[in-house]
């Protein structure tokens, strides 16, 4: 059966090639945007590896999340650093890394912290951060900066800058106080590309003699290096990075945390802070997949048009075969196994289509996009997916299946 179908498509060989190319593109691009999706959620969710906790002002997580993650939007309140050193009195607290928000530069989130951030924040998992040239700052007026603010502005190790008083464009400028650029990471495809590290230090220098946003004395009359260590040391902060010593107290922790009453304080976790992010901002994948099956809709009844548009032109064919002594069943059995001929084969080029752009773009998705896929040549649920497509394309192989049938069975083919 299998080689009297494989002779008649021979037959009608462009068309069938036209239809395999309309079934390959579909599938590849249905199997294209669902690694896309499932690369980008796992990206989305491990923007920020190798915290147990996120410690910050009492209120909305996702918030939270936004601001020190994503860097968007504006922090609504700060927290004490005295808060944070009495938090992390609790010995299940491991280590914390602080940060304080408010500044930018042309554009981009400064972040000021301390060196240990460059060490205990990971992505994708655990993925250290590291450096694409340079070190961590270690001075005051060093800084250090994403991958992607360095192509954009063209910064390299020593280049110059200043910061904006706040996070737009129309700040004042601490132009009184020059940062130089100490080091710049190496691309994670995470926020982190897009921000501006400075010491907590350095961060509050520049903030000196300023009063409701706006400078009152200029630094350029005062001696920096007379300047006290603990002067420098903020009153506040934005939030905090928590890394516990143990797993198992993570929700102890978390608890008291929240319960903690000398100030209005929070810790979320992470993971679940993200997830229901993604659960809001990731619905928009519903509509690609939904014009995706629609495009394989379309092909399959493409297919089934064709099969039925050909009995006609195969009347010849099949009054030579029913003559040979082939029965109604074998001829709609025919018809069955040249659809499934077709959808196999498809779905073979699907997956080795798929398996070419993968190994082509998984480069340069990573540094672009930060999407990082993994390649494999195919997941259960993939296979899931192209499965329910050939049992489809069956199914609809039917109807065509069918008429042959009945009209071999009641009428007969003649010349």
């Amino acid at each position: 059966m299998i080689s009297l179908a494989l002779a008649s498509m021979r037959a009608r060989l462009f068309p069938i090639i036209l239809v395999i190319l309309a079934l390959t593109s579909s599938m590849a691009l249905l199997l294209a945007v669902d690694r896309i999706k499932v690369a980008t959620q796992n990206g989305f969710n491990q923007s920020l590896s190798g915290v147990d906790l996120v410690l910050g002002p009492r209120g909305s997580g996702i918030e939270l999340m936004l601001y020190t993650v994503f860097h968007l939007g504006k922090p609504t309140n700060n927290i004490t650093t005295e808060t944070l050193k009495d938090i992390t009195q609790n010995p299940k607290i491991d280590w914390a890394v602080p940060v304080a928000l408010g500044d930018s530069h042309r554009g981009y989130r400064v972040v000021s912290t301390t060196h240990e951030y460059f060490e205990r924040i990971k992505f994708a998992g655990d993925q250290p951060l590291q450096f694409r040239d340079g070190v961590a700052f270690r001075e005051l007026n060093q800084v250090v900066i994403g991958s992607a603010v360095a192509d954009a502005l063209g910064y390299t190790v020593g280049t110059p800058m200043f910061v904006t008083h706040g996070s737009g464009s129309l700040g004042e400028l601490h132009d009184d106080f020059a940062f130089n650029v100490s080091g710049i990471l190496a691309p994670t495809g995470t926020p982190t590309d897009q921000a501006i590290f400075v010491s907590l230090e350095g961060y509050e220098l520049i903030h000196l003699g300023w009063t409701n946003g706006s400078q009152a004395i200029s630094l350029k009359n005062i001696d920096v290096q007379q300047i006290p260590k603990e002067r420098l040391y903020p009153k506040t902060i934005t939030a905090a990075y928590l890394g516990l010593s143990s797993k198992l107290g993570l929700f102890q922790v978390a608890r008291s945390i929240n319960e903690y009453s000398e100030e209005a304080v929070s810790a979320i976790i992470p993971g679940v802070a993200l997830a229901e992010l993604w659960s809001i901002v990731g619905s928009v994948d519903s509509v690609f997949k939904l014009l995706n099956w629609l495009i394989i809709g379309i092909s399959i009844i493409a297919m089934m048009t064709m099969t039925m548009t050909a009995l006609e032109s195969r009347t010849r064919e099949m009054t030579i075969l029913r003559a040979l002594g082939a029965t109604p069943l074998h001829l709609s059995s025919m018809i069955l196994t040249e659809i499934a001929l077709i959808s196999g084969f498809s779905v073979l080029l699907a997956i080795g289509l798929v398996r070419v752009l993968t190994w082509v773009s998984v480069d340069l998705l990573s540094e672009w996009a930060g999407i990082r896929i993994e390649l494999i040549w195919i997941t259960t649920n993939e296979l899931l997916i192209l499965g329910l497509i050939v049992l489809a394309g069956l199914i609809a192989s039917l109807i065509p299946a069918g008429m042959v049938y009945k009209r071999s069975l009641h009428r007969g083919f003649s010349n």
